[in-house]
């Protein structure tokens, strides 16, 4: 019989899912392996729901266990690239290819919790505070991360 944390569990798995597969993607850009992420996951946070010491925090929760998933995965493979994998799944009526291909470039370059806090923010639509949750960091740590990381994709992509 499940416990009331699991179903909890279970039904924010669920009102989440696309949410966490974009997450997953955008940081292994490949379907299969988004995935495998979002699976490997669920397993880590089943077995540590018993240690989860307030609901109310458990999606931020399960968001740190998949980051951390998804980097475990990325320094295992540095090497694998699926840039291929990436442009073939960009809808060419949504905007330029090029463009997308180079912010996910440019994206890949920053340090890890630049990259980090951008991906929470402009594309899972994370306040603050709940990257603040997230990262375990505090609220002006995040905001300094943001304008710290949207000053060096400028640079990147050839802005002032």
């Amino acid at each position: 019989m499940k416990s009331q944390l699991e179903v909890q569990f279970i039904e924010m798995l669920n009102k989440n899912k696309n949410a966490f597969y974009k997450l997953a993607y955008s940081y292994v850009k490949n379907e299969a392996n988004a995935l495998d992420m979002i699976g490997e996951a669920t397993y880590s946070a089943l077995n540590a729901l018993p240690t989860l010491r307030n609901s109310k925090y458990m999606k931020t929760w399960f968001y740190r266990i998949l980051i951390n998933t998804c980097n475990q995965f990325l320094r295992k493979n540095k090497n694998i690239i699926y840039e291929m994998d990436l442009i073939n799944n960009i809808p060419s009526t949504e905007c330029d290819r090029e463009s997308i291909i180079d912010l996910h470039s440019a994206i890949s370059k920053l340090k890890s919790p630049y990259r980090e806090t951008i991906i929470l923010k402009y594309f899972q639509q994370l306040t603050i505070a709940e990257i603040s949750q997230v990262l375990n960091k505090n609220q002006n740590t995040i905001k300094s991360y943001l304008r710290r990381g949207i000053t060096q994709l400028k640079k990147f992509l050839g802005g002032n």
